[in-house]
């Protein structure tokens, strides 16, 4: 049996290979996205993002648009159980192989450039179609 049962089961299958996860709320959902290591020219996707709705039980309507209602969310079991288990992964790779801090922020702009680059030229496509 897996040491990472709930990502196993999500689907996570590259547990070796995933690099860094951040997650997100949008309205009543928690987006959970995970980064992989990928080779160059590899086919396999670079990320991987699954989205859990936010439970809520027995509220009565009254309540619903008052600011204590956003606390009252429920986040996903498994949404944290997913979490637990990447905090988990993410420290034993920190004591097995620590990272260079400039070199992290060095390739996180050459993504970030790359991302932005190619948004930019999307852009301009949209843009000279539109004629």
């Amino acid at each position: 049996m897996s040491n990472f049962p709930t990502l196993t089961k999500m689907g996570v299958k590259s547990l070796d290979q995933i690099e860094r996860f951040a997650l997100r709320h949008q309205g009543n959902t928690d987006v959970l996205k995970i980064y992989y290591k990928r080779p160059k020219g590899s086919l396999l996707s670079r990320s991987k993002k699954f989205t859990f709705v936010r439970g809520r039980r027995g509220v009565p309507l009254e309540v619903q648009n008052s600011k204590a209602f956003e606390n009252m969310q429920r986040i996903s079991p498994q949404l944290l159980a997913a979490l637990e288990e990447l905090k988990q992964l993410e420290a034993t790779r920190h004591e097995a192989d620590p990272i260079d801090p400039k070199e992290k922020i060095r390739s996180d702009i050459d993504h970030l450039e790359k991302v932005m680059t190619s948004k930019i030229n999307e852009l301009r496509r949209i843009l000279d179609s539109i004629d």
